[in-house]
């Protein structure tokens, strides 16, 4: 095989794809309504891709399929984050604990490199770079656990409360805190310290379900 060769995905894995990342950035709003039209004109694409990204999207649990009224992004609720959160804390937890028996030194090492981008978008107040490779640590660590069960099970938890995960507003307190967890993750994951990368891990996504919780008050 001809290891130069790119694969592209099938066009309406790229259009839910697309749609995902509208969602995530808040250009399509909770609640909005989604026009098939205007979105095929955006995209360049016909209706039967969006269609199936649309239906793909819907069993992630980003959009709503109402009969007789099409399709919308999703709302999140209180009730979501606080039954979703406490979950994906325990997972992400567990996923910690194999992730630094199991990942290589040069998994380690990238996943070093990304906090340290990470960072660099934190003090340059680049928001949604930040929360982008702030997403992708937690990813990496998930997958250096080695169990695709586990794997699996943490993305489809994660799809309906990804957005308020990753682009929930905070304080500088609450910023400058999450950034300190993620230097603790990281140490720890370098120390392939199981116990202690769990137990941040879950004090983690804690913290962050108080923020976000903070934030879906102050907007009632």
């Amino acid at each position: 095989m001809n290891s130069s060769v790119i694969i592209r995905a099938p066009l309406h894995v790229q259009v839910a794809e697309r749609l995902r990342l509208m969602i995530d950035s808040g250009e399509l709003e909770p609640g909005a309504r989604l026009n098939e039209i205007d979105l095929c004109n955006t995209m360049g694409v016909s209706r039967t891709p969006l269609r199936e990204a649309i239906r793909s999207l819907a069993t992630e649990g980003l959009i709503e399929l109402q009969p007789n009224r099409g399709a919308s992004v999703s709302i999140i609720s209180h009730e979501d984050v606080s039954e979703i959160l406490p979950i994906m804390a325990a997972l992400e937890g567990l996923g910690g604990r194999l992730a630094a028996v199991h990942m290589t030194a040069e998994k380690i090492a990238q996943v070093r490199k990304v906090h340290d981008q990470m960072i660099s978008h934190y003090q340059n107040r680049e928001v949604a770079e930040y929360f982008e490779t702030n997403r992708l640590i937690h990813e990496l660590v998930t997958e250096g656990s080695g169990n695709q069960t586990l794997v699996d099970t943490i993305n489809s938890l994660s799809a309906k409360v990804r957005r308020a995960r990753f682009s929930a507003q905070m304080t500088e307190e609450s910023w400058a805190k999450a950034v300190s967890e993620h230097a603790e993750i990281i140490a720890a994951l370098e120390a392939k310290d199981p116990e202690r990368l769990e137990a941040i891990l879950i004090q983690h996504v804690e913290t962050k379900r108080a923020t976000i919780l903070g934030t879906l008050e102050d907007k009632n």
